[in-house]
């Protein structure tokens, strides 16, 4: 009867500690894809604007500026990513944070004259969305 019940014992253990490595498991791959979609519905839905200058001197930095908002709220403490492009691609230079109100400023400053193309992106967290802004092209001479 003893070894009965060390068995039985060992055996509840045993599917129990099994139990707590599966709801702890942090492989994505063993998370059902009904979780992951219920995850990424979550997030509030955010919008990004993105502004600057049509037209900027060599040499001569210009002001950008831009909001992060879900619904009508800003988002703050937000890292905002800068991008130009460069060679074809896409490139982050630069980050901002986002203030109490979602609003975030910036300095560039170019050394080349010609059209250059401008965008910021957030990556979202647990919370909020990603979002990607409008493309700023600014004219240097």
């Amino acid at each position: 009867m003893k070894t009965i019940m060390t068995s039985l014992s060992i055996a509840i253990l045993t599917l129990c500690l099994l139990n707590v490595a599966a709801a702890t498991t942090s492989n994505p791959a063993s998370v059902p894809h009904s979780k992951i979609v219920a995850d990424a519905a979550a997030s509030q839905p955010t919008t990004l604007t993105f502004t600057a200058p049509a037209q900027a001197k060599v040499k001569e930095s210009f002001v950008t500026s831009g909001s992060l908002t879900a619904g009508d709220k800003g988002v703050s403490g937000a890292i905002i990513k800068i991008h130009t492009i460069q060679n074809g691609q896409w490139v982050n230079f630069g980050n901002s944070t986002t203030d109490s109100g979602g609003n975030f400023r910036g300095s560039i400053t170019t050394f080349t004259p010609g059209d250059h193309h401008y965008k910021v992106t957030y990556d979202g967290d647990s919370q909020y969305a990603p979002s990607a802004s409008n493309e700023v092209v600014v004219t240097v001479s």
